[in-house]
């Protein structure tokens, strides 16, 4: 699994930030869906289904096996 840049987000005065269009594709995530935010060391991660934070954090930081 590796990083993809999908592009950036201005917050508006009131608090809210448009998800990029290439990602709302990607995920397939619609106007009718829900995303869940998780911070771990100030970095915010945004996910399309609800999942226990250990879980999570192992899955996003585990370090890849040398070959």
């Amino acid at each position: 699994m590796e990083a993809k840049f999908i592009g950036k987000a201005k917050l508006t005065k009131q608090g809210q930030l448009t998800l990029p269009q290439e990602a709302r594709q990607d995920l397939k995530i619609d106007s009718k869906s829900e995303v869940y935010w998780y911070e771990f060391n100030d970095i915010l991660i945004l996910v399309k289904d609800l999942v226990n934070p250990k879980e999570l954090i192992s899955l996003v930081f585990s370090k890849r096996k040398k070959k």
